[in-house]
């Protein structure tokens, strides 16, 4: 009877834990110094494509796009969530990114700043209404594709 008791609970303990252990693997955890913080431009670029905005600014809770860089209505804002991070062996700083816009459009990204901290690449993947999914991430930054931008920290 003991064993029986015992072999129970600890099939029900595993059957519990098994999600537990899936919903335990969470994101990245953002802290409130986040290289990718902060104000982005590029002058080169018109607002009119929302994936190439002349001005972005990405804080604590989310980003906003702006038409002009001395703009300050936006044309769109969102969440930005962060799956992770590191550092390569020259001292960029990368991060795989997702967001949802306004319009509940999804992305997936990958963005390299500079060791500086003074330029940031992204390579942005569009999923419509689509679902995030770790394989959806660009794995590499192709400057001449349509889904490439390049921003320019702004000094405070």
């Amino acid at each position: 009877m003991k064993a029986r008791i015992l072999v129970l609970s600890t099939a029900v303990i595993l059957l519990c834990a098994i999600p537990l252990g899936v919903i335990g693997q969470e994101k990245y955890a953002l802290k409130a110094n986040e290289e990718i913080y902060g104000t982005w431009t590029n002058e080169q670029y018109n607002g009119n494509d929302i994936y190439h905005s002349p001005k972005v600014v990405v804080t604590p809770d989310g980003y906003k796009l702006y038409r002009n860089v001395s703009d300050s209505v936006t044309i769109e804002a969102g969440t930005l969530g962060v799956d992770s991070k590191w550092t390569d062996s020259e001292g960029n700083i990368w991060y795989k990114a997702f967001g949802t816009g306004t319009t509940g459009d999804h992305w997936q990204e990958i963005d390299k700043i500079s060791r500086s901290g003074t330029v940031r690449e992204t390579q942005i993947r569009p999923l419509g209404f689509g679902q995030f999914d770790p394989s959806n991430y660009p794995t590499e930054i192709f400057p001449n594709s349509s889904g490439y931008r390049i921003l320019y920290r702004v000094q405070k």
